[in-house]
């Protein structure tokens, strides 16, 4: 089924009538077969991007940045508008630095993920931006790519924000980039789960396997690995700009944990003694509570006998009942305006 910027996208198939096109972070797949049988799939997320590779394995890629090998054979590529605008920038730093002269870069969005207003960031790489249409509550943007003479060369590190925190006394290095959970903060929800958790003597004594899903940065796990490195980690998460701040903050705490790309846990093996969480609830621009639903069930099948899960969750989320319903009991750890931290065992 197309998503409504998917639909703006067939109404200009004109547009791609020529040369050799890429869509990065497509919200459908159904897109790809209005498209020519070459166009590359650019991929962010685990999800979009599993189920494009079943159909074609060979055209799409899952990757937080794109190498000038695969982005110098483009004529065009088509940006899906990122929930964060400084995404937007730095695909486009990406993309200006590698594409070849005259290609086109298109952008494309629904209007309440402020698409109309990026042609401000558009127009620092690119000339002539300008509206090519608008639909279904969606603009489509255009532009061309014609000098590269200001470009420096493209390193996703240079927007990699590393920063120092400490958490019950453990100093934690955390790496972020734009659009991941915890961006150039600490999360309030996830100082709340990790606070019930400060006796650095009690983590010591944990055993076996700990798991950290939708990890973001990487916080979750590397609090409980820095303070007891016996523990097995296992991390995972649908991002690719999440999958490297992780590997990045494990490098930085000098830690190591199995760092898996999933949609939820359906690549995730073997149980676990521990699997705590600080689970999305967003599914692009809105709210999606089956994420977590289906991770509380996928967790209940991933917990060995007596293993524990720990979630914290925003207080108006409905969380409870199917907590209780999976696990058939649960403790509310802490509570705050705003969050409450859930924790249950597999009996």
């Amino acid at each position: 089924m197309l998503s409504s910027p998917s639909q703006l996208i067939k109404r200009n198939l004109d547009v791609f009538s020529s040369g050799k096109w890429a869509l990065l972070n497509p919200e459908d797949t159904a897109v790809f077969s209005l498209l020519p049988d070459e166009t590359l799939g650019l991929h962010h997320f685990y999800h979009v991007f599993r189920a494009c590779r079943e159909v074609k394995p060979d055209q799409h890629l899952f990757s937080a940045y794109f190498t000038e090998e695969t982005l110098s054979t483009l004529n065009g590529v088509v940006i899906y508008m990122p929930k964060a605008k400084q995404v937007l920038d730095m695909l486009l730093d990406n993309l200006a630095n590698y594409l070849p002269i005259d290609a086109k870069v298109l952008v494309v969005g629904e209007n309440k993920s402020g698409v109309k207003s990026a042609d401000k960031i558009m127009q620092k790489y690119l000339a002539d931006v300008q509206k090519l249409d608008g639909a279904k509550h969606c603009t489509l943007l255009i532009g061309n790519l014609k000098q590269k003479d200001a470009l420096t060369g493209f390193s996703i590190d240079k927007y990699l924000l590393k920063k120092s925190y400490s958490i019950n006394g453990q100093a934690l290095m955390l790496c972020s980039l734009p659009g991941v959970f915890g961006h150039k903060e600490l999360d309030p929800g996830t100082k709340l789960l990790l606070d019930q958790f400060p006796d650095a003597k009690e983590i010591r004594q944990m055993r076996g396997k700990l798991y950290d899903f939708a990890c973001g940065t990487g916080i979750i796990g590397a609090y409980f690995k820095c303070i007891n490195p016996k523990l097995t980690l296992c991390l995972s998460d649908v991002s690719a700009l999440s999958i490297y701040c992780t590997q990045q903050t494990l490098a930085e705490n000098k830690i190591e944990g199995d760092l898996i790309a999933s949609d939820g846990m359906q690549e995730v093996q073997g149980k676990f003694d521990y699997i705590v969480s600080n689970p999305p609830f967003h599914s692009g621009l809105k709210n999606d509570y089956e994420i977590t639903q289906q991770f509380i069930q996928d967790a209940y099948r991933h917990c060995l006998k007596q293993g524990k899960l720990s979630l914290v969750a925003n207080r108006f989320l409905p969380y409870a009942d199917c907590i209780q319903q999976t696990f058939n009991q649960f403790t509310v750890l802490a509570k705050s305006t705003k969050f409450t931290v859930y924790q249950t065992t597999k009996r």
